[in-house]
Parts: C-alpha cells; structure tokens; sequence
C-alpha cells in the first residue's frame, strides 16, 4: 500500500522499530500524515497500526504522545485509535500510565 493508500484510507503504519535510531524519521512521517489528514475532510478517525513493530524502546512511548499531543492542541477534531500494539508497547505504556490515558479516549 503507498503512503497515499495508506492516508486514503486514514491508516498510518508505523515501521518495524520505535527506537532511538528510528524515532525521528517516525515521528516525521506521523506528523505529515496527521497534518494531511487533519487537513483533508475524508475522515476524522485516524488509525496509528503498529502490525509490523518489532522493536521498540522507551522512545515508543514519547512517540504516542507526541500523536496525541498533536491531536489534542493543533488538530481541528482527529480522533486516533490505535491499533495491534504488541505486549512489550503496552507495557509500556501501562508503566508510565499513558495506556488509561490513550484507550480511555476510544
């Protein structure tokens, strides 16, 4: 699927690593497809995948919250679901409390 499909479709794939030698290049990626998205009139549900994540770090959290800090200060109402995070994410996320604050919204 092209990043075109892929914004059509208001699906954003993350990569196989959220990592220090990653971080940048996804959140970039993220934030143009947000901003795309936000902008177009197609859809006001966005859906961050993470089916192809195989590695991740601390850093994948600073990456959902930087989605949602996007959402919640410069979006014009985008709404995220996420979507097939893996168990070490999600342990993540509930260590640092962000997953009460993320799947609670849903």
């Amino acid at each position: 699927m092209s990043d075109l499909d892929k914004m059509q479709s208001g699906k954003l794939c993350v990569g196989e690593e959220l990592t220090k030698a990653t971080i940048i290049w996804e959140l970039s990626k993220a934030m143009d497809f947000l901003k795309r998205c936000d902008s177009s009139k197609q859809s006001t549900t966005v859906c961050v995948d993470f089916i192809n994540l195989k590695k991740v770090d601390t850093l994948a959290v600073v990456f959902i919250v930087q989605i949602q800090r996007f959402v919640e200060t410069k979006s014009k109402g985008l709404k995220i679901t996420y979507q097939n995070l893996p168990n070490d994410l999600n342990s993540l996320l509930n260590l640092t409390s962000m997953a009460q604050a993320i799947f609670n919204d849903q």
